[in-house]
């Protein structure tokens, strides 16, 4: 059973967007997976295609969403084990700036449960305006939500919230809450720019409020995919870290909520 999902956005140092790739695909995500408390990932790289125009400090280039039944353990298992050599962190990675958190489902809706996710995501990020945390909660799940996943092409769609249990770092995001939503058709997020998240909620904070679509990369990995790999996944993951070398992090575990 899924307790939290992960939402992890990154970046890369100026021209090694191909090593960062290769790394996080590879060898991350497979690292991260033998740690206890995980059960799948999939990977996205930002679209050509967005549905609202974005600042330019919104410069994030993959996505990555992980599903976790045991979110303080899967934060333990990375304070223990970040960069060492059980977990690897290539250099090309842009630490700079963190966007790794845990948000916990408070509503979803899937149109075809044995339909494979099979295209990208979009992201909402939102905040409730001020003091109205509970109106926006039951107007998403009420009204909102049912209507969004009815759009077509969409698979499912999901509502989840922060919360400072079980983070892996010692900060706040500038979002409290994470819209999912799968897609199954390449069009399917124009519905976002045509008919935009805030139409008619007074309950909402728009100024805040990010919508972006996201492309598949990889498929789902599964926990059990990583635990009994294939010869190919095998020999992906050992040429992935002969081409990464000692190009790595050595020192960034602070930024990590340990106590």
């Amino acid at each position: 059973m899924i307790e939290a999902v992960l939402v992890v956005l990154t970046k890369a140092r100026p021209g090694r967007e191909a090593d960062l790739d290769d790394w996080y695909t590879n060898i991350h995500i497979r690292d991260a997976l033998r740690f206890r408390g995980s059960i799948a990932a999939q990977r996205f790289s930002r679209s050509a295609h967005q549905p609202m125009e974005l600042p330019a400090s919104f410069d994030w280039q993959f996505l990555a969403l992980y599903d976790v039944f045991d979110a303080e353990r899967f934060s333990r298992e990375h304070w223990d084990n970040a960069l060492t050599t059980r977990m690897m962190v290539s250099d090309a990675i842009d630490d700079s700036v963190l966007e790794d958190y845990h948000y916990y489902p408070l509503a979803f809706r899937d149109n075809d449960p044995a339909a494979p996710h099979t295209g990208g995501v979009v992201l909402e990020q939102v905040n409730a305006a001020p003091g109205q945390d509970a109106a926006f909660r039951e107007w998403y799940v009420d009204d909102y939500l049912p209507q969004a996943v009815r759009r077509p092409g969409v698979k499912s769609g999901a509502l989840a919230m922060f919360r400072t249990h079980g983070q892996m770092i010692p900060t706040t995001p500038g979002n409290q809450y994470i819209g999912i939503y799968k897609l199954n058709d390449d069009g399917a997020w124009q519905a976002w720019q045509d008919s935009p998240l805030p139409a008619g909620s007074a309950c909402l904070d728009r100024v805040s409020l990010r919508l972006t679509h996201w492309d598949r990369l990889t498929g789902r990995l599964t926990k059990d995919a990583v635990q009994n790999p294939t010869s190919a996944g095998l020999a992906a993951e050992e040429a992935a870290r002969v081409r990464m070398g000692d190009r790595v992090l050595t020192s960034g575990t602070d930024k990590l909520g340990a106590a």
